[in-house]
C-alpha cells in the first residue's frame, strides 16, 4: 500500500469519527442543565440572595437528620412554611416539591419512596414574616 492510499484511509476514517460522534450527540435527548428554567431564575436572584443572607444573619440554619426512613427537618423556631425541593443531581425526571407548615420547629417527612443516593435539598421557608434559603446535600442509603 503506498502512501497516498494511506492518507486516503486515514482521512476517510476520521471524517467517519467525526460524523458518527455528530450524529450521536444530535440523537441524544438529555440536557445538561440543572434547572429548565435557568434563566427566570437567574433574574429574580436577588431575592434568593437576600433570603440566603438572612438566613446567616439570624443564625436559624435547619439541621438535617435521617433516623432510619424518615428525614426530620429541625428548625430553630416555631411555625415555619414553605416548601423543601428534592433535587437529584444524577436524574432531573426524580427532583421532587414538597411544601409543608409546622407548628412546632420540627418536620418530618417519610423517603423510604425515595430512589437511594445523592440529593440536593433547598429548604425554602418563612418564619415570623422573614424569608430563608438554604441547600444542603443528603445521602439517603
Amino acid at each position: 500500500m503506498n502512501w497516498g492510499l494511506r492518507i486516503v484511509v486515514g482521512l476517510g476514517t476520521f471524517m467517519l469519527l467525526i460524523m458518527g460522534a455528530g450524529i450521536y450527540m444530535v440523537s441524544q435527548d438529555t440536557d445538561s442543565l440543572v434547572d429548565e428554567d435557568y434563566y427566570e431564575k437567574s433574574l429574580v436572584y436577588d431575592d434568593v440572595y437576600k433570603r440566603k443572607q438572612n438566613m446567616i444573619d439570624d443564625d436559624v440554619k435547619p439541621k438535617l437528620q435521617l433516623d432510619g426512613d424518615t428525614l426530620t427537618i429541625v428548625f430553630k423556631g416555631d411555625i415555619n412554611k414553605g416548601e423543601v425541593n428534592f433535587k437529584r443531581p444524577s436524574d432531573g425526571s426524580l427532583d421532587l416539591k414538597v411544601p409543608f407548615y409546622t407548628q412546632s420547629n420540627t418536620f418530618r417527612l417519610p423517603v423510604s419512596t425515595f430512589s437511594k443516593g445523592n440529593w440536593t435539598l433547598e429548604v425554602v421557608w418563612e418564619h415570623n414574616t422573614r424569608a430563608y434559603f438554604d441547600s444542603q446535600s443528603l445521602f439517603i442509603p
